[in-house]
């Protein structure tokens, strides 16, 4: 008996170690082969760029995620978000004369975006200076980070802040336009800033949307000294430098998600959420909650929450991939805003395969599993404890006896005029 139980004590630390390690430890990282002699520096790069691509969906396909056919076919759509992505952010980019980029819209789908945002990316130089100009829109929130590195490429984590700069504390212009200063001397008092430092490459801006008729403000980037300048010839070795960014960009991120999403499947609670907490890399000053689900076809979540006091609250639903649903054409994805209270001033949502037929429905897509997350922006501190959600699992025909029972019905001409609006307003959002 001794034995048996020192055998089950040793197996028992073996399994809690190895979890340890594999929780702990780095996500892979693509290695870029120098050129062969058969082969010259962009030949050679646009290798990298091929067996990139292979290596990232190899790595999907070989994990535990890939069950179903749905999931496979998500697999592949990931890569193609991934490349898009990789593709404007460094084989386009000019570091010289730099432009900004969306970071995450519906075809570069990456770092389970947030649909409320439009997010904009400009690649720097970290002995440069620059200057930004443009306007604050209607948006709820807007800041500016400047990153060391790309998030999630390399060993620059998922988000290495240099500098953060919300707009509640910059200087505006009369007529709500705005000049923002990048590089390492003080530009002096009265002006806005974003102090550089060593390993500064990536200027990242958030417009968050609570109401999707919000609109993100104007952006223009100039390095300054080289305002008017042409664009140099493009030359082979440059575009190689390029693209063996590309390739290490689409692969590092990938395994970078991965982690996280296995993180979050072995971590946080099955069904539930997570205490409120500050996030741990990303957008500083951001609050959240995580979760997963896993639902039968006669199961349903209800998360309820009360408002928390912030500029801004959504709650998101995202793949296993770590990239967002298809939130344009399902309400996958609801804010306060486009959200209705009870009369008991709180928000009670629906997680379902089936339609609840109430307007707080979170539409899972059909998938099984998946990953939940309630953000928080614009709090000094903490969200008070009464806003942390409470989730119960429920069988889906018992919804009528246990939400409240002020929760109105919403037809199916209701639905479709619901999801009609949001196709509208993301069509408009990001036809800028």
């Amino acid at each position: 008996m001794r034995l048996f139980l020192w055998l089950v004590m040793l197996s028992l630390v073996a399994t809690i170690a190895f979890a340890a390690g594999r929780w702990s430890a780095a996500p892979p990282r693509f290695e870029p082969q120098p050129a062969s002699n058969s082969s010259g520096g962009l030949a050679g790069a646009w290798q990298n760029f091929v067996r990139a691509q292979q290596e990232t969906l190899a790595l999907l396909l070989d994990h535990r995620f890939a069950g179903d056919d749905r999931d496979v076919a998500e697999a592949y759509r990931t890569v193609l978000y991934g490349l898009v992505g990789a593709i404007e952010s460094n084989a386009l980019q000019n570091w010289e004369l730099p432009r900004f980029m969306r970071g995450a819209d519906w075809t570069s789908k990456n770092g389970l975006d947030n649909p409320d945002n439009n997010y904009y990316v400009a690649r720097l130089r970290d002995d440069a200076e620059y200057l930004v100009r443009g306007t604050r829109g209607t948006t709820r929130g807007l800041v500016f980070q400047l990153l060391r590195g790309q998030p999630g490429v390399g060993d620059a984590g998922t988000s290495d802040n240099i500098a953060v700069l919300y707009a509640e504390a910059m200087h505006w212009a009369a007529d709500g336009s705005f000049e923002l200063y990048i590089g390492r001397r003080n530009p002096g008092a009265g002006r806005n800033w974003l102090r550089s430092a060593d390993g500064a490459e990536t200027l990242l801006v958030r417009h968050t949307h609570s109401d999707w008729e919000e609109r993100s403000g104007e952006l223009y980037i100039e390095r300054i000294g080289a305002e008017g300048e042409r664009a140099a010839p493009l030359s082979s070795d440059q575009l190689a430098r390029r693209l063996n960014g590309a390739a290490q960009a689409l692969y590092d991120r990938t395994a970078t998600w991965l982690s996280l999403s296995e993180k979050f499947m072995a971590l946080m609670p099955r069904n539930e959420l997570s205490k409120i907490r500050a996030t741990a890399g990303g957008l500083v000053g951001q609050y959240a909650s995580f979760g997963h689900w896993n639902l039968n076809e006669d199961e349903a979540l209800i998360v309820s929450m009360a408002p928390g006091g912030a500029d801004y609250q959504g709650f998101e639903l995202g793949r296993l991939w770590f990239v967002s649903m298809d939130y344009d054409s399902h309400t996958s994805s609801l804010t306060l805003e486009q959200s209705v209270a009870s009369r008991d001033g709180r928000y009670y949502f629906v997680l379902s395969h089936r339609d609840p037929r109430i307007q707080n429905w979170l539409d899972i897509e059909g998938h099984q599993r998946g990953l939940m997350i309630v953000r928080w922006q614009g709090l000094d501190g903490a969200p008070p404890a009464v806003a942390q959600p409470q989730v119960q699992r429920v069988p889906f025909s018992q919804l009528p006896a246990v939400l409240p029972d002020d929760i109105q019905g919403f037809t199916l001409a209701q639905r479709q005029q619901q999801i009609r609006q949001r196709r509208r307003q993301i069509q408009q959002r990001f036809s800028r």
